[in-house]
């Protein structure tokens, strides 16, 4: 008997599991619709677009290392070691600072983003470490390195202008990482929508065994998403350090929950191979849009991420049910 292709067995595993993928979307629109008339009305300056554009600027950082964490929960695995690699990769790029050259600030940094990720896809694939004790361990290792390189003091790029701009310059008056997440974004859609990679990854992480009897390479999946988590990951930190002007090795305290929410909020499973991109966009936009509001009101950072959460476990936990159901 011939074996189905690898498109063939993913499709079918797409129809079998993730044919309401696409659905959870539709109430969580709304829900940012409602943010967004509950914004105007508290304040119309909400709705401003000086004032998108600091929301869009808020989930740039959160969004592109969403992505990144979305294609490891499709996988089936979990990252949490996404905070530990923008800070160690920040401090690694910030040693080239001095040399004045923005290309090798730029390269350092991405090039140890993936290869963290690399490290922790090895370690998972190969030696069998379980993803949650791999990227936990990874996050320690990768905070103390950041702060025995830089001697746990910040680093001041400013005088590299290039690197600054990549978090505070416009183009035609959108700030420059918000046209680097959207750019993320639309390469993410296409490739796990419309590529051989997005069919092979949507099955790996769903029933890895059939996947793998049917011809996918599970390990180089695995493999290649963390590695894409880890670019994610330092290009999430560049671009915040950019915007901050300075590289701190202390950042970024616990943004790896974040992400996870966002991923899970946007409809992820975090058993795999169930979710979208487009959710996960989609539930970046509804906490930034949240946060915002709740700063017009004053309301203080501790309410602030009740409030979050909140929301989070009233959208997560119908879909959660429902799956259940349709699974029972």
């Amino acid at each position: 008997m011939n074996q189905p292709t690898v498109p063939a067995a993913a499709s079918s595993f797409r129809r079998r599991h993730g044919g309401h993928a696409i659905a959870p979307a539709v109430p969580r629109l709304g829900l940012l619709a409602l943010l967004v008339l509950a914004g105007y009305l508290i304040n119309p300056h909400f709705v401003s677009s000086d004032n998108l554009r600091v929301v869009l600027l808020a989930v740039s950082t959160v969004g592109v290392m969403g992505l990144g964490m979305t294609l490891v929960l499709l996988a089936g695995e979990i990252d949490l070691s996404v905070g530990g690699v923008a800070v160690l990769a920040g401090v690694v790029g910030g040693q080239f600072v001095p040399g004045g050259s923005v290309a090798a600030v730029l390269a350092a940094t991405l090039l140890t983003g993936v290869g963290l990720g690399l490290i922790n896809g090895l370690c998972v694939t190969v030696l069998r470490v379980p993803s949650l004790i791999v990227t936990l361990g990874s996050l320690g290792i990768s905070r103390a390195l950041a702060n025995l390189l830089s001697g746990g003091q910040a680093i001041f790029p400013s005088k590299l202008d290039g690197f600054i701009w990549l978090g505070r310059g416009y183009i035609a008056g959108v700030p420059v990482p918000v046209i680097i997440l959207i750019v993320a974004i639309v390469l993410a859609l296409v490739a796990t929508r419309h590529t051989v990679f997005g069919r092979a990854l949507y099955a790996a992480g769903g029933n890895p065994r059939a996947a793998a009897l049917s011809g996918v390479n599970v390990g180089g999946i695995k493999l290649l998403v963390f590695a894409l988590s880890g670019a994610a990951a330092a290009l999430a930190g560049m671009l915040e350090s950019a915007r901050l002007s300075y590289i701190d090795p202390a950042a970024f305290g616990g943004i790896e929950l974040s992400v996870i929410a966002v991923a899970t909020l946007g409809g992820v499973s975090l058993a795999g191979g169930r979710g979208t991109i487009g959710g996960m966009v989609v539930a970046a936009l509804i906490i930034g849009a949240m946060n915002n509001a709740l700063n017009m009101l004053g309301m203080s950072s501790y309410l602030q991420q009740i409030v979050t959460a909140g929301v989070i476990l009233a959208v997560v936990l119908p879909d959660s049910l429902q799956r259940k159901e349709r699974e029972a």
